[in-house]
C-alpha cells in the first residue's frame, strides 16, 4: 500500500471517487495501472511498509523472566527483540 496525492481534477479508484489534492492509500499495482493510463494522475508513491519486529520475553542468566525496571520509564527491560 502507498499514499499518493491526486493530481487530476477527479479520478475513480477502488477506494471511491477522489478530487485533486486528496491523499489516498492504494495498492501499488493499482497506482501503477492508473498512472499508466493517465500520466501523472497520482504522485508521491511512498510505500508504507510496517517493520515487523518480533519481541520475546527477556530472561535472566538462570532462565527466569526479567522484570521491567521502574527507574527507567522509557525502556522496558522485560521484553527484547528476537
Amino acid at each position: 500500500m502507498a499514499k499518493v496525492t491526486v493530481k487530476v481534477p477527479n479520478i475513480f479508484t477502488s477506494a471511491g471517487k477522489h478530487v485533486e489534492g486528496d491523499i489516498v492509500e492504494l495498492p501499488d499495482a493499482e497506482i501503477k495501472s492508473i498512472n499508466a493510463s493517465r500520466k501523472g494522475a497520482l504522485q508521491g508513491e511512498t510505500v508504507l511498509k510496517k517493520a515487523a519486529t518480533k519481541v520475546k520475553r527477556a530472561r535472566n542468566k538462570n532462565g527466569t523472566l526479567k522484570a521491567d525496571d521502574p527507574s527507567t520509564p522509557n525502556i522496558n527491560e522485560a521484553w527484547e527483540k528476537e
